[in-house]
């Protein structure tokens, strides 16, 4: 029976899960650290499901750049700190959404004082490699529920992206470099043994070109937004306990 707004609201997620699973969801507080192309999309998707808490982390401004795969990119948005502009697009979607966002740049020398109140629950969705290496590490000895994102830019074709423990990953440039620091610096285990972390991946070969002398790659929404609702999926099946 739907008998109030919050009800008609997530009816398809009540639906799905039926009303006393759905609560699970309610009750849950996910953080999502970068809310770029694939971190944006990722966090609308958990909203939408019904998640009751977010927790944004991004340190970037919206650019104009950004128009074609970032959610929270309009023209009314353009300057705006990208971690307030998503909170407030998410409060739209669900006035009862207790949201967090967070306007920090995190780097090697404040990650663990900063993830030591995260939640349970983590989509990281950051390009930084060091910073990346550093989050997983904690995440993972923290036991968190934690899902990475892997390279999404330079791609055309999201049919290529795979969910998967990061073990068995394959032509993904960005897990692979993550996985060999792991591995040689952080003690996780070698030879194709399987990590215990979970990440999106894409084995499609990128496509790159040259400004000012350098090697770089655009991105496309189609891919990276896959990439963000692969991450939600995960996360949201974890908290439902069909994982």
């Amino acid at each position: 029976m739907i008998d109030n707004l919050a009800d008609e609201r997530f009816k398809g997620s009540i639906r799905l899960f039926g009303k006393e699973v759905f609560l699970r969801l309610q009750n849950a507080h996910v953080m999502v650290v970068g809310v770029g192309g694939v971190g944006s999309p990722c966090a609308e998707a958990l909203c939408r499901a019904g998640v009751g808490e977010l927790t944004l982390v991004d340190a970037d401004t919206i650019e104009l750049s950004n128009s074609n795969r970032q959610i929270h990119t309009l023209s009314s948005t353009l300057g705006q700190s990208k971690a307030q502009a998503l909170a407030k697009r998410l409060l739209d979607i669900n006035p009862n959404l207790k949201v967090h966002p967070q306007v920090l740049m995190l780097d090697e020398h404040n990650i663990e004082e900063f993830m030591q109140n995260s939640p349970l629950y983590v989509a990281e969705a950051i390009d930084d490699i060091k910073a990346k290496v550093r989050v997983v590490d904690y995440l993972y000895k923290k036991h968190k529920v934690f899902v990475v994102s892997g390279g999404a830019g330079g791609r055309i074709d999201p049919s290529c992206l795979h969910l998967s423990d990061m073990a068995k990953a394959q032509g993904d440039g960005l897990i692979a470099h993550l996985r060999t620091l792991l591995r040689k610096d952080y003690g996780f285990p070698k030879g194709g043994k399987k990590m215990d972390i979970m990440c999106t991946w894409s084995n499609e070969v990128p496509i790159y070109s040259i400004e000012e002398g350098k090697q770089v790659f655009g991105a496309l929404m189609s891919v990276t937004a896959s990439a963000g609702l692969l991450m939600a999926s995960y996360l949201i099946r974890s908290i439902v306990g069909q994982n």
